[in-house]
């Protein structure tokens, strides 16, 4: 076992029985990592030429910098018996399957972050700053600082945001997620103010993003991974993020400290968890809540805590 430091990060193994433990930064996650055999320590890479089924959307966790200075990253994943392990791939290895649509995204994020480390802003300066200087928040980019240039295919018109509004949730997506169409699945203008509606027309979408404004002119959201639904337990990826539009564009990315992405019951509608939701819209989806949340380390979302809804769309990207 071994204490490993990234950028993506979680407590794969839930490990309660540390107490010694006195340098945890919320950087560390323990795993067991795979070794050739006979060969000690030394770490296996995957081989691109090869498909690895196991490591697909339900059992990845993580993506954790390689030590080594030499373009690897650990993926962390469970196996098929719920064990934590983690494969050592290198970044640009063309792999197939999930695999490579993980690595894909994960370079582009880190691309992206490194290109925005030197516009951070420092405390003091301007309104908003304590958003963007959570860990994991980032300003979205102006249109000025785009850099798809592509036309954005819509299958729908938006009555929340605007078409530059929509540019700009493209560029925080995902790089697999950028090219594709936006279709509007869900809209409590056109399709009436109904969660049982919501779950209807989301059925079988995956990958969403769902737009809110309130009374008070917030308008936020989430991009999520997996169809919406009535659910008993947590569903979605570490890819999943929110975000707000009004009065300021600014994501919040996956912290990694649980993985409560999205949660669909028959009475609420959830993005987040831990000791509040970061969004939270009830059966009615006239009123909802949004506070400090663990998953994303976001803050309240909303115009406040408690908010009555102005309008709500779910958008498939397809």
């Amino acid at each position: 076992m071994e204490e490993v430091f990234g950028t993506f990060w979680r407590d794969v193994l839930g490990d309660d029985d540390d107490d010694d433990d006195d340098d945890d930064d919320g950087n560390c996650v323990r795993i067991e990592r795979p070794t050739r055999a006979g060969e000690g320590d030394a770490r296996a890479v995957l081989d691109p030429r090869v498909k690895h089924p196991e490591i697909n959307k339900r059992s990845f966790v993580g993506v954790v910098r390689g030590e080594d200075g030499d373009g690897t990253v650990d993926v962390l994943y469970r196996t098929s018996a719920g064990k934590a392990t983690s494969a050592r791939v290198r970044a640009d290895d063309a792999h197939e399957g999930f695999l490579g649509k993980v690595l894909e995204s994960w370079t582009a994020t880190m691309e992206a972050e490194e290109e925005g480390e030197g516009t951070t802003r420092e405390e003091g300066e301007g309104n908003g700053t304590a958003r963007r200087r959570r860990r994991g928040a980032s300003e979205l980019s102006t249109s000025a600082e785009r850099t798809i240039k592509t036309e954005m295919k819509m299958n729908g018109k938006s009555d929340i945001v605007t078409v530059e509004q929509m540019e700009t949730l493209r560029e925080a997506l995902p790089a697999m997620y950028r090219m594709r169409e936006w279709a509007l699945a869900y809209s409590t203008k056109r399709d009436g103010i109904s969660l049982k509606s919501l779950y209807r027309r989301a059925s079988g979408k995956a990958n969403t993003v769902l737009l809110v404004s309130d009374s008070g002119g917030a308008i936020f959201g989430a991009f999520c991974t997996e169809a919406w639904k009535v659910h008993s337990r947590y569903g979605g990826t570490g890819e999943s993020f929110v975000f707000t539009l009004a009065p300021e564009g600014v994501k919040y990315a996956w912290s990694g400290a649980n993985d409560y992405y999205m949660f669909g019951a028959a009475d609420s509608l959830s993005v987040g968890g831990g000791s509040a939701h970061a969004i939270r819209l009830e059966e009615d989806l006239l009123q909802g809540s949004s506070g400090e949340c663990e998953t994303f380390q976001s803050p309240p979302l909303a115009s406040e805590n408690m908010f009555r809804t102005a309008r709500i769309e779910l958008w498939s990207l397809e």
